[in-house]
């Protein structure tokens, strides 16, 4: 199965949102280096490849844009095994190409709305935390349509569906990759919650979730570097707006299995 090996935020300072990752939950930097228009500082919970991004003030590129002009959670990257059958694969389905031509990582609109990559086999490696890293567990994104969404990374990646639930004001199809529980949430009609409107009103990917063994200490840990908590109080998952401008959220442990 093709698996998902690295997120990456669009951030307003990639200074202070990696020093916060780094000491709430204890990612690990592996290399800051610039890229284009902009400058990318990649850290890693042990599995996944976690990237901050900064774009140059100024710059109007096709990526730069894709997900949105604020902070976003800009894309995430498939591990495929063959990049030019998978591109493709996805031009065959629709997918509209982000990226400039003969570029690898091959970047795409995908169907939901969302921005993803392709990266080959290898590209990231797996990184040695000593232990002391939280985990990234969950990913989800907010879609327009659940079905289409969900069957396109089933038939083309092998995700795996584990269960779709109706929750308060969405609908959320759950899927794997083997490793991380991949969400399809698609909010009903009108409504307002704040949740729902936390990541911006179009598809988007919505936020991820770390793992943490105490929910509470966690809480207070992000509150004191000023995460406003996007959650209703005593709802866990607890969703807050970390700095850098994204939504992300604290998970007990065991809540994803793989």
């Amino acid at each position: 199965m093709n698996r998902i090996v690295h997120i990456s935020l669009k951030v307003d300072d990639v200074d202070r949102t990696g020093e916060f990752y780094r000491d709430v939950f204890g990612f690990v930097d592996s290399e800051t280096r610039k890229t284009r228009d902009h400058l990318s500082r990649h850290m890693s919970d042990g599995d996944i490849d976690f990237t901050l991004m900064e774009y140059d003030a100024g710059t109007r590129s096709a990526e730069s844009r894709a997900a949105g002009d604020g902070p976003c959670i800009h894309h995430f990257a498939i591990e495929v095994e063959d990049i030019a059958k998978a591109t493709e694969e996805i031009r065959a389905r629709g997918c509209t190409l982000v990226s400039d031509p003969g570029v690898i990582p091959v970047k795409f609109r995908a169907p939901g709305g969302t921005v993803a990559e392709l990266v080959p086999v290898g590209r990231y490696k797996r990184v040695d935390t000593g232990g002391n890293a939280d985990h990234i567990v969950h990913l989800s994104l907010k879609v327009d349509d659940v079905k289409k969404a969900g069957d396109f990374y089933q038939e083309v990646f092998g995700f795996k569906d584990a269960v779709t639930r109706k929750t308060r004001d969405h609908l959320s199809r759950h899927m794997s990759d083997g490793a991380i529980d991949f969400t399809l949430m698609q909010y009903d009609a009108g409504t307002r919650s704040k949740e729902s409107r936390a990541a911006g009103d179009g598809p988007c990917i919505h936020h991820f979730a770390i793992e943490v063994p105490d929910i509470e200490t966690a809480t207070r840990q992000i509150a004191s570097y000023g995460s406003e908590i996007v959650s209703d109080p005593g709802v866990i998952p607890v969703k807050f707006r970390a700095p850098g401008g994204t939504i992300a959220e604290l998970v007990p442990v065991g809540r994803y299995k793989r």
